[in-house]
């Protein structure tokens, strides 16, 4: 297991949105202060969660468990930047 996935999402803090020609990167911050660049496609959280949108001021994480009676459900987590963190880089 990575690093990046061994914390459930809501763990993470977005720190920063790296704005691209073809494609958005973000900055995003572990409970111990670990910061990870991340893209569209990449694996992050406790949950199997996936990385499906990056926007100007947020990430979105689908994720996968099982419920109460083991159905498999889906959610979208989304991390959003703080007001005071609100430089984007271009």
């Amino acid at each position: 297991m990575l690093p990046i996935q061994r914390y459930d999402v809501n763990k993470f803090r977005l720190v920063g949105i790296i704005a691209g020609l073809k494609e958005n990167r973000a900055l995003i911050i572990d409970p111990l202060g670990k910061g990870y660049v991340v893209k569209v496609g990449m694996s992050v959280g406790s949950n199997q969660g996936k990385i499906v949108r990056i926007t100007a001021s947020a990430v979105e994480v689908l994720e996968q468990f099982s419920d109460d009676n083991g159905k498999i459900r889906k959610r979208t987590v989304r991390l959003t930047l703080s007001q005071k963190g609100k430089e984007s880089v271009r």
